[in-house]
């Protein structure tokens, strides 16, 4: 079965008609198939990943989203942010006798926080700004 990708734009727009029509989206998925039946009203070869409509939707500032996780018990590491793919910066405490420690990380683009444990995201609902 072939299909095609569609521009950026395009996912956008149809990210933007499924949270007008539909309000609060409590998946990634049911977001994904509602902006894929959007989509498809233009084109049925259309096809597009879960990962690329919560990317899309976060850095066009289409939708707040709230991001439920579980704790694991792998360390965790600075770097790039599971959920949009951007920095984490270090939360930091102050300690009793003046010096500091981390307490965790944050992504300033989408909110994904996680302590000394990696936090991994488990569910995300999508609310339209």
């Amino acid at each position: 079965m072939a299909y095609r990708k569609p521009s950026d734009t395009e996912v956008v727009e149809a990210i933007k008609d499924a949270l007008r029509r539909h309000g609060v989206i409590s998946s990634q998925r049911k977001l994904t198939e509602l902006a894929l039946k959007e989509l498809r009203r233009h084109d049925p070869d259309y096809s597009v990943s879960e990962q690329r409509v919560r990317r899309l939707a976060i850095q066009n500032d289409l939708a707040s989203i709230d991001i439920h996780g579980r704790d694991t018990r792998e360390k965790t590491r600075a770097g790039a942010c599971p959920v949009c793919g951007g920095k984490t910066v270090k939360i930091r405490n102050l300690t009793v006798y003046g010096g500091t420690v981390t307490t965790g990380y944050k992504c300033r683009a989408c909110g994904y926080w996680t302590g000394l444990k990696q936090r991994v995201p488990t569910l995300y609902v999508f609310s339209p700004k």
